[in-house]
């Protein structure tokens, strides 16, 4: 997730210093990880046949100043869902490497089927920041990953999504063509480079 996170970030100082504070933690912990209790509840949702009170309970799990910001993305995430069809399936794993120097864990979060499309869904739960944006741009450089990753499931049955929680947006992936490849590549070298730097 990390250099997804740093692909939304708006400004070159942003991305500074979220790699700044990336980098300077100690191996990954879930007190560092704001969105563990709604990620794993979205994990839940092809088990259970779609019950979404899991989310409730992930309001229940966390920290009273959490509480407003996993409120409002449950509710957010629940009208997207209720307006429309849809059923959650298991997906596996994905992962990209660039060129051995950089390798990301991409794996969807959740299957979806959303009125009769299939869909392999990275969430965005993130509340609105001045410092980060899912934009169509930064969601466009995402799917391109997304869809050059190595699978351990047939990604040629369904579609790469990404889904902004607050302000609903699915963006659904389109064909790749060499500038959005481009663009991807010196996205990632631009991390390596900054990473190195810190």
């Amino acid at each position: 997730m990390q250099f997804l996170t740093f692909k939304a970030k708006v400004s070159t100082e942003a991305k500074y210093n979220y790699i700044l504070k990336q980098k300077h933690n100690e191996d990954y912990h879930p007190s560092f990880d704001y969105w563990k209790d709604f990620r794993e509840a979205i994990h839940q949702l092809p088990y259970n046949n779609g019950d979404l009170s899991v989310l409730d309970e992930a309001i229940d799990k966390v920290k009273p100043d959490k509480k407003v910001n996993y409120t409002r993305t449950v509710n957010n995430f629940k009208s997207f869902v209720e307006n429309k069809n849809v059923k959650f399936f298991e997906v596996g794993k994905a992962k990209w490497n660039m060129e051995d120097k950089l390798l990301i864990s991409a794996s969807p979060d959740v299957g979806m089927i959303i009125d009769g499309e299939k869909y392999f869904v990275k969430i965005f739960p993130n509340v609105q920041q001045k410092s980060i944006r899912l934009n169509a741009r930064a969601a466009n450089s995402i799917l391109t990953l997304l869809q050059e990753t190595d699978t351990d499931f047939d990604k040629t049955t369904g579609t790469f999504a990404v889904l902004r929680v607050n302000s609903a947006k699915l963006f659904t992936a389109n064909t790749i063509d060499k500038k959005a490849d481009h663009l991807l590549k010196i996205d990632a070298k631009n991390f390596i480079s900054v990473w190195e730097e810190v």
